[in-house]
């Protein structure tokens, strides 16, 4: 089917080129720049003669200042080849399209736009014709940063699986993993495998009957009921594996997949005594009765941080299901973000008596951070710790090192010195120096991050990495820094 106007479509951009020379400059932007944000006319020398714009806040970026001057003198470096190349192969019957370059603004990011030029026979000026990609450029930030972050919580989940897979396959102790309601294995470590099969063949997917003896099957199916449905945990004794070996059993419940099971912690007779012992000694000194009854979070550790004791108060501070689960491990553990402060209270400890309110950061065992108050005692008679842990509200101040440019820096550098070891301070300065140089390429920049990252001297991904890592993604020139 032809068209109305009687012209085929391979000689369209002779017709173009008529029309060309029918009209004056005003009405070709006009008409052209009907479908497009930029039009240009562009002559032999590559000098802007005329420019139209669609839409009036491209103003703002300075466009209208390019007329007059070459097109390659007002894009970035990286664009003026791009450039040079479609103004040279421009012809009539063969348009250069799809050309993506950055115009250079003053104080705003780089304007991105995607070319392409038009020229006809015996008309003075190249038509370029441009799309305005401002939009998909801030999509493609969008889109990098959010790979990133899934890149980073995927690496972060393998490394978290690797550390508990490990635990659980080097440990000592018998542990399998059991589907509540199938009764069916659904993991066990080495240690179950030999405990519990003469062949030390893997136990998924077995009934959890089958392993134990025919006499404490029914022992053993009540006690997992009364597991799933308990706060506590279940422990049973006496019982007689399949190959014939008595052992002793504790068996706890959680949810996975919306589904409660069972974690059984399986020990043989010879290690029963050790295990009863472990389970209704005190701590030293009877800890747990002196500070059950307090009104406030506290545990007790000896003088390298290992917990001793601790009441319930601290549990649901951070958020530990059972005591066991904080016996033994280092008061650190819970603020991994905060460790220098940690070492410089326990540091303190050893010149005064007790400490109070002293600020840190919390982070509980789902990850999250609340600011903390810390009262401290040495109990010299036994060399054990006391501290006392009140959440605070947000926005106190830490006692961590000093960022540069404040007040009685030198001061606050000096107290730490011999009682945080010198490569802490170092690390921890140079991460405040680094946060400092990026908010200052960010305010010369106005924020213009590809620029900020040139002028750093590092790549956009890394740049990125580093915002995020200082949590300067939302930071805006201007805004106020942290005290």
């Amino acid at each position: 089917m032809k068209p109305l106007n009687g012209h085929s479509g391979t000689d369209g951009f002779t017709v173009a080129g008529s029309v060309l020379k029918s009209l004056d400059l005003d009405s070709i932007g006009s008409l052209v720049g009907l479908g497009a944000d930029v039009v240009m006319l562009v002559d032999r020398a590559s000098i802007v003669s005329q420019i139209y714009f669609s839409n009036s806040d491209l103003a703002d970026y300075g466009l209208a200042k390019t007329v007059g001057k070459r097109l390659q003198d007002c894009v970035t470096v990286e664009s003026v080849p791009k450039i040079d190349t479609m103004l040279a192969t421009g012809t009539g019957t063969h348009p250069v399209r799809g050309y993506q370059v950055n115009h250079k603004c003053s104080g705003k990011p780089d304007l991105p736009v995607a070319y392409s030029a038009y020229s006809a026979k015996d008309f003075p000026y190249t038509i370029v014709v441009g799309r305005e990609l401002r939009q998909q450029m801030i999509d493609q930030q969008r889109l990098v940063q959010t790979q990133m972050e899934l890149e980073a919580d995927y690496r972060e989940l393998k490394e978290a699986e690797t550390r508990y897979r490990t635990a659980f396959k080097v440990a000592t102790v018998a542990y399998v993993m059991l589907d509540g309601e199938r009764r069916t294995i659904l993991d066990a470590n080495p240690a179950a495998s030999t405990l519990l099969s003469s062949t030390g063949a893997p136990l998924s997917g077995k009934s959890i009957r089958d392993l134990f003896a025919k006499q404490d099957r029914d022992r053993v199916g009540d006690a997992i009921s009364e597991a799933r449905h308990s706060p506590n945990p279940v422990n049973l004794d006496g019982v007689t594996i399949a190959k014939g070996e008595p052992v002793s059993l504790t068996i706890r419940s959680y949810r996975e997949n919306g589904i409660t099971n069972v974690l059984l912690s399986l020990w043989p007779a010879d290690q029963v005594q050790e295990i009863n012992r472990q389970r209704i000694e005190k701590p030293i000194g009877g800890a747990t009765l002196e500070i059950t009854d307090l009104p406030e979070a506290v545990v007790q550790t000896d003088a390298e941080g290992q917990i001793l004791a601790a009441n319930t108060l601290f549990l649901d501070l951070i958020h530990a299901p059972s005591l066991t689960q904080v016996l033994g491990r280092n008061i650190g553990a819970w603020f991994s973000s905060a460790a220098i402060d940690i070492r410089v209270l326990y540091a303190r400890l050893m010149d005064e008596p007790y400490i109070r309110g002293f600020s840190s950061t919390l982070t509980d065992n789902l990850s999250g951070e609340s600011a903390v108050s810390i009262s401290a005692r040495l109990n010299s008679s036994n060399n054990t710790i006391q501290l006392i842990v009140i959440p605070q509200a947000t926005g106190g101040e830490r006692l961590t090192i000093p960022s540069p440019g404040v007040p009685e820096q030198a001061e606050g550098f000096s107290a730490l010195v011999g009682k945080v070891p010198l490569k802490d301070l170092i690390r921890e300065s140079l991460d405040v120096i680094e946060k400092i140089c990026i908010e200052a390429a960010l305010d010369q920049t106005n924020n213009n991050r590809a620029y900020a990252a040139e002028i750093l001297g590092l790549s956009r991904q890394s740049l990125y990495i580093k915002l995020r890592r200082h949590g300067l993604e939302d930071y805006r020139p201007g805004s106020s820094r942290p005290a």
